[in-house]
Order: structure tokens, then C-alpha cells, then sequence
């Protein structure tokens, strides 16, 4: 396996980028709280205190003007206001980090990949609904190992995105994004994804980039299960058999920095599980060739990794004994 290790300023660094963005998203979450304002509204010759919720004006009354009231118009400006000089104030300190962290050579992972996983975490739907599964993982392995794998063995041109279909999905937006669903949400990210009307679990941007969004395969083959998180112009998931393991293996957070230097929580399986899922697949005989190596590669890559940096996962001895004499011996 070829990989480097961080050197202790890349640790520093790459630490307090991860607690910087920890804080800034914390602060990001609590200011979209406080979307839209609040102001009087006179009807019936009394004035009413109403909370809008969206730049539509949607939104409801607190009540008639009161001591009370007043008190919750004053207390809710004052929180905003701070809350958005907090944000600024954060901001301001990433895109200073941002240049430390490509100065110090930590810049990892695709800026697309990155940006899109920052707005799923914005939407509550990384984690709970959306996992990132295949190659972009390794990004999360490393990160969370202190190193860097050889590119040969991270790089590519797509990103999918697993979906489990059993917790309820609550697109935290306006209704107009939960229609649509996740192309929309990608739309805000570049504009140029479309759906691949041939293979709609597709979507590809100006520059080629893919994103697919895959579902396991029911196990019940009379169990029809929900394949669009929005309308008819949405994704249809594709569904994939064997991918229930994914999808009840244990997940792991991470931060990762993409190649402009900014942050992103990755949502992934946890390395046991993804280490093992790529060697089945690397023994499929229906599977390419080539994907099958770069499986078998890449299984073996994170099993290093687990038993070298990541102490806190095991392979069992019956696991290990899929992989390499040599990685058994470690």
C-alpha cells in the first residue's frame, strides 16, 4: 500500500480546520432558525405580531401587540443580528484556513464532492438518509488515519451516493427544494446537473462529473419500495442487490478537506465493512475486470489502514483471512 504520513504541522492544521468547521456549521444550523423575520402587521385596526418563515412570506402570528410580544420581537432581532456577525466572523476564519490547509498540502479530496456533501449536511440528509459509498470513502479513511493514499488509488470521476430508504425523509428546506428532490439540491451546487434520461440514477455536470444515488435491492422481491425522494423529475435510485450490508454496517463521520482547502463532513460505512463489500465484489463473476483489481486493490488498501492507524476497528481472524497472507501477518 502507498501512502504518506501527515507531518505534525499538516496534524495541527488539519485539526483546527476540523474544529473550526465543527463550530461554523454549528452556528450555520442555528442561524437558519431565524430564516425570514418577524414584524407588525395591522389588521382590524390591531396590530399582530407575524413570523415569516421564507422570502415567499409564508409564515404565522405570534399573537396581538402585548408586553410579551414585544419582548419576542426584541429577543429574536438581537439573536439574529448576532448570530449573523458569529457566521461572518467564521467564515472569514475558513477561507483563512482554507489557504493554510493548501499551503500545507492537505487539499484531498474533488471541490465538487465536497460542496455537495456540505449542502446535504445543510439539508439533514447526509447521515441519516444519504451515505457516500465507493472510492470517495477513502477519503475518509485516510483523514481519519493521518494519511494520504497514492492518488492512483482515490481518484475518480464520479460520486455515489447510497440511500436508505427506511428512516423517514425531512428535507430541511422550503417545499419548492423538497419537490424536486436531490437534483434540485445539486442544482445549487452547479446549475449544469442534469439526469441522464437513460439512466435517471445519473446525473452529470458540464465537466463530466457524475453523481449516482443507489438503493439496496428490496429483500422481498414482491416489496415495492420507494425509489424518487422527489417528484417525476427527480433520481430513480438504482436498485442493487448485496448492498444491505452497507446499509446496516455502522457509519463513521469524518472531516475531510477538499482541493480548494475547504472542509466536509463524510458520512461513510465504517472501514471494516467497506474493506469487506469491496473484496465480495472483487470476486463477483459478473463484475469487470478492471473494477474487479481496483476493488480487490482498494480492499486491501483500508485493511492496511484499519490494521496499521485505526486500532478501534478489528477485523475478526475469519475476515482476515480473505485478504493477503502478508496483511494477516500485520
Amino acid at each position: 500500500m502507498f501512502f504518506t504520513k501527515m507531518n505534525d504541522n499538516q496534524r495541527r492544521i488539519f485539526i483546527d480546520t476540523a474544529q473550526l468547521y465543527e463550530a461554523y456549521f454549528e452556528v450555520l444550523i442555528k442561524n437558519q432558525a431565524y430564516r425570514g423575520g418577524m414584524h407588525w402587521k395591522k389588521a382590524k385596526g390591531h396590530e399582530y405580531l407575524f413570523r415569516t418563515r421564507d422570502r415567499y412570506g409564508y409564515g404565522k402570528s405570534l399573537g396581538a401587540r402585548s408586553p410579551e410580544t414585544e419582548k419576542i420581537i426584541t429577543v429574536f432581532k438581537h439573536a439574529k443580528e448576532d448570530l449573523k456577525k458569529r457566521l461572518a466572523t467564521l467564515k472569514e476564519k475558513l477561507n483563512e484556513q482554507a489557504r493554510f490547509c493548501k499551503a500545507a498540502m492537505l487539499q484531498r479530496a474533488p471541490r465538487i464532492v465536497t460542496n455537495i456533501l456540505r449542502i446535504l449536511q445543510q439539508y439533514n440528509m447526509l447521515g441519516k438518509n444519504l451515505t457516500v459509498v465507493g472510492t470517495n470513502a477513502l477519503y475518509a479513511y485516510e483523514a481519519a488515519a493521518g494519511i494520504f493514499l497514492d492518488t492512483s488509488v482515490t481518484a475518480t470521476k464520479d460520486m455515489d451516493l447510497l440511500w436508505d430508504v427506511r428512516p423517514r425523509l425531512a428535507i430541511a428546506s422550503n417545499q419548492k427544494t423538497q419537490n424536486k428532490g436531490l437534483i434540485e439540491i445539486l442544482k445549487k451546487v452547479d446549475k449544469s446537473f442534469e439526469l441522464i434520461k437513460r439512466y435517471n440514477f445519473r446525473a452529470v455536470n458540464k465537466d463530466g462529473y457524475m453523481v449516482d444515488l443507489i438503493k439496496a435491492e428490496p429483500k422481498n422481491v414482491f416489496k415495492v419500495e420507494k425509489t424518487q425522494i422527489g417528484d417525476e423529475e427527480d433520481f430513480r435510485a438504482a436498485e442493487i442487490k448485496n448492498l444491505q450490508w452497507l446499509i446496516s454496517s455502522p457509519k463513521m463521520s469524518q472531516i475531510v478537506i477538499g482541493n480548494d482547502g475547504y472542509p466536509s463532513l463524510f458520512v461513510v460505512p465504517d472501514p471494516i465493512s467497506f474493506a469487506l463489500h469491496k473484496l465480495w465484489l472483487s470476486d463477483q463473476i459478473d463484475r469487470e475486470p478492471v473494477k474487479k483489481e481496483r476493488d480487490r486493490n482498494q480492499a486491501v488498501a483500508v485493511a492496511n489502514l484499519v490494521n496499521q492507524f485505526l486500532p478501534q476497528y478489528k477485523f475478526k481472524k475469519s475476515e482476515l483471512r480473505m485478504f493477503p497472507y502478508e496483511l494477516e501477518q500485520t
